[in-house]
């Protein structure tokens, strides 16, 4: 359903359409994390609605949901994934149990549905075949009008110990996650939501500039003091027990709260054709003026992308 608002901008009537959107997410991690923000933010800035269902596996990738189907297909009662469920409605409630694909594919009809890479792998195309085409052959059989996008992931901070393995460092691992992408929507005429891009004009922004501290510094914390995470979108450190002993871990890889955010803000915009500048919804653990930073960030980020 679609409702009609009429706005006057400048003398000139414009038409809005109000949307009420279903969609379902296959990914893992950095899918997941799209449910914390995007339907309080929907909720919040009263425009529009959105069913956000998250098929999700830690680490997920490309060829493992393609077996996934195969597996589901043959065993439909396949407890496969965790499936969560998020409503604008009613935000704060998060419904969630067990399940495939295919049964979210079979008895649900979705307007738009979302596939990434899995980010060890997402730099590299020659691990997105032939199983992405599987998985979108399946889609498109079984959910034939739903829009299949692209969300696009992002580089890890540039503490992550992958960059010795890779050699190489992040801003070469997020030009190859562009390629690919981009690689994989243009052989199918898919679009894309720019969150990897995201993340890299973040990075540039004088607001987000990550300095890896030394092993002296991180020899220096004491539980449960941490290092400063708020200068890079990605990544956190946190204490863990081993044994008797303290000791501090890393995370390199995911969306912190300011990363978070941004994904929001970019998926709204995306989803809804809103300028990510004028939504009025921040995340209660971040300043006002984080969030218009990274608003106005992902506004930028969309403006790129769009051209």
């Amino acid at each position: 359903m679609k409702k009609v608002l009429m706005i006057l901008a400048v003398g000139i009537f414009f038409s809005v359409a109000a949307k009420e959107l279903k969609v379902l997410m296959i990914g893992n991690s950095f899918s997941i994390c799209v449910g914390r923000n995007l339907p309080h933010l929907v909720a919040h800035e009263k425009k529009h609605s959105i069913e956000l269902t998250s098929a999700y596996i830690g680490g997920c990738v490309f060829e493992r949901h393609a077996k996934n189907l195969k597996i589901a297909e043959a065993d439909p009662k396949a407890e496969l994934y965790v499936i969560n469920v998020w409503n604008s409605g009613n935000p704060a409630k998060t419904i969630t149990r067990k399940g495939n694909v295919n049964e979210l594919l079979k008895n649900n009809k979705y307007d738009i549905i979302t596939i990434q890479q899995g980010s060890p792998q997402s730099w590299d195309y020659k691990f997105y075949q032939p199983h992405a085409n599987e998985l979108i052959a399946y889609i498109k059989k079984f959910n034939p009008k739903a829009e299949i996008v692209i969300q696009q992931t992002w580089a890890y901070r540039a503490d992550s110990p992958k960059f010795a393995q890779w050699k190489f460092g992040q801003e070469e691992m997020s030009d190859r996650i562009i390629a690919t992408y981009s690689r994989l929507a243009k052989e199918n005429n898919f679009r894309i939501i720019p969150v990897g891009e995201g993340v890299a004009l973040a990075r540039k922004s004088p607001y987000y500039q990550y300095t890896v501290p030394s092993r002296k510094q991180i020899e220096a914390f004491i539980a449960p003091d941490l290092p400063p995470r708020s200068s890079d979108p990605v990544g956190r450190h946190f204490w863990y027990r081993k044994g008797n002993k303290q000791s501090l871990g890393i995370d390199a890889i995911h969306l912190n709260e300011h990363g978070q955010y941004l994904q929001a803000c970019i998926w709204y915009s995306f989803l809804f054709n809103e300028d990510a500048e004028k939504i009025t919804y921040t995340r209660p653990d971040l300043s006002g003026k984080s969030c218009r930073i990274l608003r106005k960030l992902a506004a930028e980020t969309m403006k790129k992308y769009n051209k």
